[in-house]
């Protein structure tokens, strides 16, 4: 049984294309804890795509109308 795309957990890697960053960008955001993640021993750092996408939705802000 193969799991979904959108199930598979992202690694860091992924991550960082997806949003378009550096990956060192995303080990940043994991240790300020602004990013959703799980660690898990021997793994490393995993994400799910729900969480990333609830994230980027909560995270993103309208600039503010001028006058």
């Amino acid at each position: 049984m193969n799991p979904s795309n959108s199930s598979r957990l992202l690694t860091v890697e992924d991550l960082a294309q997806l949003i378009n960053v550096h990956p060192q960008t995303v080990y940043k955001l994991i240790y300020c804890r602004r990013i959703p993640f799980i660690k898990k021993q021997g793994i490393g750092y995993r994400f799910k795509r729900e969480d990333i996408e609830r994230w980027l939705a909560e995270d993103t802000s309208m600039p503010a109308k001028t006058a």
